[in-house]
């Protein structure tokens, strides 16, 4: 029998309903659906400016020599997608 010290406990007890949250089938399209609305509203709200910015904004990957520079938006649909 393993003993657990006490906010080992707690953080059980809260983590236990969120795992079994995340590994639940319809997770995945709440929190796609949620995503989507909130972009909506984000897009047409007075912060689209930032909003179109922040997806134009370079994000490069470096390994040695080796170098990729792509836009947030680039990366989204090729590599998320």
């Amino acid at each position: 029998m393993k003993l657990y010290a006490p906010w080992e406990k707690a953080f059980k007890k809260v983590s236990t309903p969120f795992e079994h949250f995340l590994h639940a089938q319809t997770t995945s399209g709440m929190v796609l659906m949620f995503m989507t609305i909130f972009a909506l509203i984000l897009a047409n709200s007075p912060l689209t400016e930032t909003y179109a910015h922040f997806f134009h904004t370079k994000v490069d990957l470096n390994v040695g020599s080796w170098k990729l520079s792509q836009t947030i938006h680039h990366w989204i649909n090729d590599g998320l997608m």
